[in-house]
């Protein structure tokens, strides 16, 4: 797959100041890939620089920074997709849930395109349930539907990135992570402008933090409760 199309990350779409956000990135390299991956993100992605991704395997990619070739900038590993379920959040629910968005004295990403605080972001804002799992209503994007009505779904992994974010970076204490590993599946077509449950939760990891390391869980939910995508991601806090 190296001589495909190249992955330019556009300088609107950065998640920490600077830099690719993860769960956008991730998808443009899974579907370049095109099978069930899981995609671990090994150093800050770098804007408007044409990436190229090498078959270092049948089971493994990695997505390449020619400045520097030697260090992948994403892995993808081959993955039989596994995740934990949760029950549905209604969107009333989720909406509240925002309302305790825990905005402290300085947002750590306040330019990132997903959770960020400038008004043309997708303003992802998590926010704590009452039973420990952290939600935020959010609109599927006009900028993200094409002339055909399909949705990109690369928004959607943006957003499930970010919420499961501020689940790992807040629930039990404050501590600011980045996304180490991320893997997203979204079974059933997202509806443009349709409104969203994304709930995070702890998945299949234990709900504290082992040294540096947290995982956590996102479901995103429909309206009528469907589950229209699941996702696992991993945390590393700075």
């Amino acid at each position: 797959m190296s001589g495909a199309n190249p992955i330019r990350i556009g300088s609107w779409f950065q998640g920490p100041t600077g830099s690719g956000q993860g769960g956008w990135a991730a998808h443009r390299f899974t579907t370049a890939i095109g099978e069930p991956v899981t995609v671990a993100i090994r150093r800050p992605i770098p804007l408007e620089v044409d990436m190229f991704i090498v078959d270092v395997d049948d089971d493994n990619w990695h997505l390449i920074d020619p400045s520097e070739p030697v260090n992948p900038v994403l892995i993808a590993t081959r993955w039989q997709p596994a995740f934990s379920t949760t029950s549905p959040v209604s969107i009333d629910n989720a909406a509240d849930a925002r309302t305790r968005f825990p905005l402290h004295d300085e947002h750590p990403v306040p330019v990132c395109f997903s959770c960020g605080l400038e008004p043309d972001t997708m303003r992802v804002h998590s926010g704590p349930l009452q039973d420990g799992r952290w939600a935020t209503d959010w609109t599927v994007p006009a900028w993200a539907v094409n002339d055909t009505g399909a949705v990109d779904e690369g928004a959607l992994w943006a957003a499930i990135d970010c919420a499961q974010a501020w689940y790992a970076g807040n629930a039990g204490g404050r501590c600011h992570a980045v996304t180490a590993q991320l893997a997203v599946d979204v079974p059933v077509a997202l509806e443009p402008g349709a409104t969203y449950a994304l709930v995070a939760w702890n998945g299949t990891y234990s709900q504290d933090w082992d040294g540096r390391k947290r995982g956590a869980g996102g479901a995103v939910f429909a309206s009528d409760g469907t589950c229209v995508a699941q996702s696992s991601s991993f945390w590393i806090a700075i």
